[in-house]
């Protein structure tokens, strides 16, 4: 009777670890819903003038080689490729995926040149670490007007506090200060940049998006901003913000990755394997890619140069499950 007794104490303390160490293994949501946005790809400017300034395919310059072993680590993530989480950082708690599951991918990045700003990008993933590259995607992404207010982990857009700041002055008498608007106290303008975008309005002002063209002194500036206005006002509102969402994105070849699943096309109803998802009204559009196979994916951005006159800068990349 005593032995028996002990078993089922023993089986009972098992049931009760166990169940212990689910509860502690899928205390995260396993729901698509529910799944963590990823920081895929850190804020920053272009990899390269091109993609092959980044990748050299055909094997001719082995120092950017596609293999896993030379991977561009300039501006990703802890100095490398993204790895398909199956854990979420810290706590352990199981997230319900792994790697081969579908993803959705965003982009933001900064307008230095008026609205539309345009940057380029290549998707690329290996299998296992150290494996050859397989190019998954490319293609062209255009940047909205949805601002990035606070990205997806809670931080301020690109490291600097969005600004709404009302009751400022705007001097529109002509000559050097034609199209000035002066701070209203110390540090108003301190987070601005010649070339982000704002939002203005105002008595006499015509409302819109503005390039900033000069922010002067640097230490405690005023703004030059070519508005449209038939004259001085002391109530306008400056809102800038130093990111915005792409709205936008066409892939050049759609054959680097399959779009059949079991022979179906996304148009029967059977969603893709790569796809892209556009707002098409200047909100956030998405690229939906099945990485199945795929360990490790990267980002690579080209054609992000805000010293040109068309081009983003600043790009910023965050991914999450997609089912």
């Amino acid at each position: 009777m005593k032995k028996r007794f002990g078993k089922i104490i023993l089986r009972t303390a098992v049931a009760v670890l166990f169940g212990f160490l689910v509860e502690k293994t899928s205390a995260a949501p396993v729901d698509q819903y529910h799944s963590s946005w990823h920081l895929v790809r850190e804020t920053a400017s272009e990899d390269g003038e091109t993609f092959a300034d980044v990748y050299d395919l055909t094997g001719v310059d082995q120092t950017i080689a596609g293999n896993f072993a030379s991977k561009n680590t300039s501006t990703v993530i802890n100095g490398g490729p993204f790895r398909i989480p199956s854990v979420n950082a810290g706590d352990g708690a199981h997230e319900g995926y792994s790697a081969g599951t579908k993803w959705m991918f965003v982009f933001s990045g900064e307008n230095f040149n008026d609205v539309d700003d345009v940057f380029s990008f290549n998707m690329v993933g290996w299998s296992k670490t150290n494996g050859m590259l397989q190019n998954i995607a490319e293609g062209d992404c255009v940047l909205g007007t949805q601002a990035v207010v606070v990205y997806p982990d809670t931080g301020n857009a690109i490291g600097r506090t969005s600004g709404v700041l009302t009751g400022i002055t705007y001097d529109h008498t002509g000559g050097p200060s034609e199209k000035v608007f002066l701070r209203s106290t110390a540090g108003d303008f301190v987070d601005a940049i010649a070339g982000m975008l704002a939002y203005v309005t105002g008595t006499n002002i015509t409302d819109g998006y503005y390039e900033i063209t000069a922010v002067s002194p640097a230490a405690d500036p005023n703004l030059t901003i070519n508005v449209t206005a038939s004259g001085d006002t002391t109530d306008a509102t400056v809102q800038f913000n130093p990111a915005f969402w792409v709205d936008t994105i066409s892939l050049d070849q759609t054959t680097k990755w399959t779009s059949f699943i079991d022979g179906a096309t996304s148009s029967t109803g059977n969603k893709g394997i790569l796809e892209v998802i556009n707002s098409g009204d200047n909100e956030v559009a998405a690229i939906v890619v099945n990485l199945t196979g795929i360990e490790w994916i990267q980002f690579v951005i080209y054609g992000a140069d805000a010293a040109t006159n068309e081009e983003a800068g600043n790009i910023t990349v965050y991914g999450r499950r997609y089912n």
